[in-house]
């Protein structure tokens, strides 16, 4: 009767301990499920999907062409190129283009300060020099316009002339009777400049300037 009831408990301790193992294995196997779960969540989250891989892919190939076409050096052109820019501009040229070409012959520079200095000296004796020209234009019309000149040519009895006046016949009256030359493709006639008369003559002496000044045509020759 005891051996009967020490077996039967030692077969109860058996069992506690075998559940024990069961439960601890199982709870072991759980927690390695979840540290799995959470471990693939986070690589899910730090990897990006394929959509934006494409996007990142496509926008970093679009900024380096935009880049590669916007590449240039800024140069400061000491002469007219057609098409590229007018003598003093600074303007953007592939690099090439200036190592090979413009900097060798000369046709532009880099924009230093001293250079940029020389052009701007240069700028003002050229304004300079178009202010003084003008006021000389000026003077030459005033003058003109209080003066009168006489000119004399072949004429029928009814007054038409026979060959008509030329500007250079009005230049050589302005010089005999002023000392000044004028350019006679500067000088205007009058349509009707065809006979005996005092007209309004026209010299243009600058782009600006244009002197009006009375011819009298008379007789003479």
């Amino acid at each position: 009767m005891v051996g009967r009831r020490a077996e039967n408990a030692s077969l109860l301790v058996n069992g506690l301990l075998l559940f024990g193992a069961l439960y601890m294995l199982a709870g072991h196997s759980s927690k390695q499920h979840s540290s799995l779960e959470t471990s693939l969540q986070s690589h899910r989250a730090l990897t990006p999907s394929a959509p934006l891989t494409r996007l990142h892919a496509d926008c970093s190939s679009r900024n380096l062409a935009a880049f590669s076409k916007r590449r240039s050096v800024d140069v400061l052109l000491k002469e007219d190129i057609k098409g590229t820019g007018k003598k003093g501009e600074i303007v953007g040229v592939k690099p090439g283009y200036y190592r090979n070409y413009l900097a060798p012959h000369g046709i532009a520079t880099q924009p230093t300060a001293e250079f940029l200095e020389e052009l701007r000296v240069e700028e003002e004796r050229k304004v300079a020099a178009a202010k003084a020209l003008k006021e000389q234009a000026m003077k030459l019309r005033d003058g003109l316009q209080i003066l009168s000149f006489t000119i004399r040519v072949k004429a029928n009895d009814d007054g038409t002339l026979f060959g008509g006046v030329r500007p250079q016949d009005i230049a050589e009256a302005v010089k005999a009777q002023t000392g000044t030359e004028l350019d006679p493709k500067t000088i205007e006639l009058p349509a009707d400049m065809n006979s005996l008369g005092t007209y309004n003559v026209f010299a243009n002496l600058h782009p600006e300037v244009k002197a009006t000044f009375p011819v009298s045509v008379q007789k003479g020759k």
